[in-house]
């Protein structure tokens, strides 16, 4: 067996399998993943065992090994329960790392001397590999390690988890994909005629270029993926803020509504009450009932008055326990339209973790307080469910990510529009946000907002 018999084989192979890996292994998984990939990896080796060999050129070669990746982008979906996009991206992204791997143990060979008998490395005919030297074996599993380790730092873990890849300029992944498959024709090529010849020294430059073109394939690769990611997040964001706006309109004309409607039937109440035309208990049950919906919140602040307003009455319904000590007056700093939105998240996310509690867990707290030239507001309550952080920001459980999670992130845009600072916590079952702005800063950014 030739030396490139055993790398195309089995050497490279087993490369770039664990290269895809990295970008793989959080991906969702199809029914059977076992049985699955134990299949995928027996067609995969026999494919490239008995994948043919009819010429020795460099073109054959490079043609040898892109028909391997290929079927590994195949196997891989048949693995991972991912759009096609997203399969072909991380295997992309693998076959990148390994290359550059490559690239980065021969030019270490290169660089030491130690690649004098065998200047095409794996290309080579003879098998004269690196197992047969320790040394050689040392340098090569230190080099493949060292890499791949610092890509999946690097990029793997950049991508978020559970969503599926998403480009803004489909165009440019082409194009990471052609400059991908050109730099391995043109190393192959120059592999095939500088290293027969003995020119060793142009092997070092080669080696340098190509080391920096993978790693320009990684960057532009995974900036216009994680670009498009952010993009979609803050519109997504920005979506919600504006609806809230819109909405707040809609519910303080409402709340009034609601409220003159409410006073109204109390003194009808009352007129009926004295007439003694209905029982005394019917009327008490009326002016209970009626209450609810006229006990509106006073903070000193129109817009924190109308959303907890709503969101007592929502509280009520679920038998959750409002505890709220808010001064609405220390907010003037913020736009009437931001702090609805603000406290609606808050106290969406606080009643959604609430209301499938015991009752006697249902409780929900929130405190607004100037404090020497700042104004912290705090929001605790009871929570089951272990929770996750990712970036500061608790990730949401629920299955269709692609549609949930935004609450938290509008908070932390609202607030950092603001230049507050947040602070997200969870122990003992208890979880809190706390969120703090500087009255100065605040004015300050709110005349940018306008």
């Amino acid at each position: 067996m030739t030396q490139f018999e055993f790398y195309k084989s089995f050497q490279f192979v087993f490369e770039l399998i664990l290269a895809e890996t990295l970008f793989l292994y959080r991906r969702k998984r199809r029914p059977f993943f076992l049985l699955r990939i134990l299949g995928a990896l027996a067609v995969y080796f026999v494919f490239s065992y008995f994948f043919p060999i009819f010429s020795d050129d460099a073109f054959y070669c490079s043609f040898t090994f892109l028909a391997i990746f290929v079927v590994s982008v195949i196997l891989c979906k048949f693995v991972f329960d991912e759009s096609w996009l997203t399969v072909t991206f991380c295997c992309i992204a693998g076959y990148t790392v390994q290359h550059l791997s490559y690239e980065i143990y021969m030019l270490m060979l290169n660089l030491m001397g130690a690649n004098t008998e065998t200047p095409m490395g794996f290309y080579g005919s003879e098998f004269i590999g690196m197992f047969s030297n320790p040394f050689l074996a040392a340098v090569y599993f230190f080099t493949y390690v060292l890499t791949y380790f610092a890509c999946f730092f690097m990029f793997s873990e950049r991508l978020p988890k559970g969503e599926n890849v998403e480009l803004k300029k489909t165009f440019m992944f082409i194009f990471v994909v052609f400059f991908l498959i050109i730099d391995i024709l043109l190393n192959a090529f120059v592999v095939y005629n500088m290293a027969s010849d003995g020119k060793v020294s142009y092997l070092v430059i080669v080696g340098v270029y190509n080391i920096l073109c993978c790693i320009i394939v990684l960057y532009l690769q995974f900036e216009v993926a994680l670009k498009k990611q952010l993009e979609t997040t803050l519109d997504a964001v920005q979506h919600l803020y504006h609806q809230a706006q819109e909405q707040y309109a809609v519910s303080k004309e409402n709340i009034e509504i609601i409220n003159m409607k409410c006073h109204d039937l109390k003194h009808q109440i009352r007129r009926l009450n004295s007439g003694g035309a209905i029982k005394p208990s019917v009327i008490k049950d009326l002016e209970q009932r009626i209450s609810i919906y006229d006990s509106s919140v006073k903070t000193g602040n129109a817009a924190l008055d109308l959303i907890l307003t709503e969101k007592s009455l929502l509280c009520t319904k679920n038998n959750i326990r409002l505890s709220c000590i808010a001064d609405g007056e220390s907010l003037s700093f913020m736009r009437e339209e931001d702090i609805y939105a603000l406290f609606g998240n808050i106290m969406d996310n606080a009643v959604e973790a609430v209301r499938e509690l015991e009752e006697d867990k249902r409780t929900v707290g929130i405190t607004v307080k100037p404090v020497n030239g700042f104004v912290a507001v705090k929001e605790t309550n009871c929570y089951a469910d272990e929770i996750f952080f990712k970036d500061g920001l608790p990730q949401t459980r629920k299955r269709d990510k692609e549609y949930h999670g935004f609450g938290l992130k509008s908070i932390k845009y609202i607030c950092e529009s603001y230049g507050g600072n947040l602070t997200i916590s969870a122990e003992d079952n208890i979880f809190e946000i706390c969120l703090l702005f500087s009255v100065d800063e605040a004015e300050a950014a709110r005349k940018d907002l306008k």
